[in-house]
């Protein structure tokens, strides 16, 4: 395991502690259900491609024999998906919860199967649907902490405009990621405000090499695919690396207010993980829930 020593000082013996990971069959999901197997945690993978998950739990058992790895059926953009999926946990004794999938930059136009904008409808509304369908887990402690992974870029998402933005569908790719992530962001201090027992992290990666930039669903042109990737390659931090700071959000004892965990050099991008206090707008997060829960509603 790379990042031994680091993990090994920072974060204690996880045996006996059970975990969810949405998205855990790539980039950052993947290499955090990797080093929750390395500290002997319990870890339920929420994914959407089945057939992927089986290959990525084989490999992590060649790699961790002992991992205890089960994998759910879970799609983020698929209202039934996530209802099927409550369903399935609610009554699961779970120390953290990491809210990690996500999608970055499709192409125009393209929906979740419930109608809603791709982007916001699987960054944001899905994660929002299935919080709301896990609040009483969240509030009787059978979910002691969520986590929940913004971006380094939700600053430049801030928008008063949220009806809007919810049910845009032509908007800017790369404002529209943003401004998801931003929601996410936000979605963090309401989950927080609702349920005042529950612990709550948020966290990002910084600048992390994963194909994020040059999936095949990504509406970048191939050159822009390429110069980013190189890009990424340059300046990022691994995926391994990265995931740390989800890593510490989802493992680090004695958290009860809303923290914030993401790299500490340069402006957040790369380095090993930081924590920091986040105040919040309560006014702009009653807006936001009360838009979101609007347009579930319809």
């Amino acid at each position: 395991m790379k990042y031994s020593k680091y993990i090994d000082k920072h974060v204690a013996d996880q045996s006996g502690k059970l975990f969810v990971v949405t998205g855990a069959t790539n980039g950052i999901g993947l290499q955090l259900t990797r080093q929750l197997a390395y500290k002997n945690a319990s870890v339920i993978m929420a994914v959407r491609n089945l057939e992927k998950a089986k290959q990525v739990k084989e490999d992590i058992l060649k790699e961790f024999p002992n991992a205890k790895l089960e994998v759910i059926h879970y799609d983020q953009a698929d209202f039934s998906s996530i209802e099927e999926f409550a369903k399935t946990i609610k009554d699961r004794k779970i120390d953290c919860f990491v809210f990690n999938a996500g999608i970055f930059h499709p192409t125009n136009n393209k929906l979740t199967a419930d109608g809603y904008p791709l982007t916001i409808g699987t960054n944001y509304i899905g994660a929002f649907y299935l919080s709301e369908l896990l609040n009483e887990s969240f509030n009787n402690g059978n979910i002691k902490r969520v986590v929940m992974t913004s971006s380094l870029v939700h600053v430049f998402g801030k928008t008063k405009h949220y009806d809007k933005y919810l049910q845009e569908v032509k908007g800017h790719p790369n404002r529209t990621y943003n401004i998801s992530k931003q929601m996410n962001y936000i979605l963090a201090a309401n989950i927080k405000n609702r349920c005042p027992k529950l612990e709550v992290v948020l966290t990002h990666p910084g600048l992390a090499r994963t194909n994020i930039i040059k999936t095949d669903s990504s509406s970048f042109r191939t050159w822009f695919k390429y110069i980013g990737d190189k890009f990424m390659k340059l300046f990022g931090n691994s995926a391994e690396k990265s995931a740390i700071c989800s890593l510490l959000s989802a493992t680090k004892p004695d958290i009860d207010e809303l923290n914030f965990i993401y790299p500490r050099i340069p402006f957040h991008c790369i380095g090993y993980p930081k924590i920091a206090k986040r105040k919040v707008d309560k006014i702009k997060d009653e807006s936001l829930e009360f838009a979101s829960r609007k347009l579930i509603a319809n």
